[in-house]
């Protein structure tokens, strides 16, 4: 069996103290309408911190970032099965500029992302402490 490999960024913004969330395009053939952390597939050379600041760059126009650590990695067990790195990442701009695949965009504290994100994402957030590492255990 063979994953692909996809990169997520869980991007933190220290000055409003929110984490930045996408919602994807109405006509999205996968999770239509869903909210997300920006990301995407790695391309083929690429080492996942530069797929991680392409894909941050080209859905949210947000080109200074900084990439923290790793926050998690985690296997979906789909039809087609693919593995998920997700990074901390930190930006100072608030200002988005969407690609379009996504729609809408929010500046989300912890509480809006509970609600907004799909369950799968929140428990992967809860497992690996992701709030408590970001917001000092609020």
């Amino acid at each position: 069996m063979k994953a692909d490999i996809i990169v997520k960024g869980i991007i933190f913004n220290r000055n409003l103290g929110k984490i930045l969330l996408i919602q994807r395009s109405e006509n999205d053939p996968t999770g239509a309408n869903t909210w997300e952390n920006a990301g995407g597939n790695i391309e083929y050379g690429e080492i996942p911190e530069e797929a991680m600041i392409r894909e941050i760059t080209e859905e949210t126009g947000i080109t200074e970032i900084t990439i923290e650590r790793v926050a998690y990695v985690t296997l979906v067990n789909a039809e087609e099965p693919y593995l998920i790195i997700a990074y901390l990442c930190e930006a100072q701009a608030e200002n988005v500029t969407l690609s379009n695949e996504h729609q809408a965009f929010i500046w989300a504290d912890k509480d809006e992302c509970r609600n907004m994100l799909p369950k799968t994402i929140i428990d992967d957030f809860e497992k690996h402490k992701i709030f408590e590492y970001i917001y000092g255990g609020t």
